[in-house]
């Protein structure tokens, strides 16, 4: 079914100009010091759910869909709104759903995210 792309949701929900982008994170950037910081924590936790997602054995299509919902809702929303780390593994949960990999048990997703927090990224959040 081939659609019109400049009438999709696609088109008038999920892009954005640097403009549009710039003013979503106003209150991120106040925290900050620059545009640079913020990109840097969203590519660490880009990796966070890369990591998570290889612990899981997932496949790399339920991986980038995560990363692409982590990243689309803070587009919209600040970083202190919802906690990046309660985020990341609830995108990843969502994203196996969608992508009909099959449902990951809550149990094991959290003993995975601690895991991998403990393991990888041990250096960005020492406490238990």
């Amino acid at each position: 079914m081939a659609g019109n792309f400049w009438q999709s949701s696609q088109y008038q929900q999920w892009l954005f100009d640097k403009q549009d982008l710039t003013r979503e994170r106003q209150q991120d950037l106040k925290v900050l010091n620059s545009e640079e910081d913020y990109h840097k924590i969203l590519i660490f936790f880009a990796n966070f759910i890369q990591s998570l997602g290889e612990q899981l054995k997932l496949r790399q299509q339920v991986i980038a869909t995560a990363t692409v919902y982590f990243k689309r809702f803070y587009a919209r929303n600040s970083l202190r709104c919802i906690d990046p780390w309660l985020m990341a593994p609830t995108c990843v949960f969502l994203a196996s759903k969608v992508e009909e990999f099959g449902v990951i048990s809550n149990s094991r997703l959290m003993t995975t995210c601690q895991t991998v927090v403990k393991n990888k990224f041990s250096h960005a959040y020492p406490q238990e």
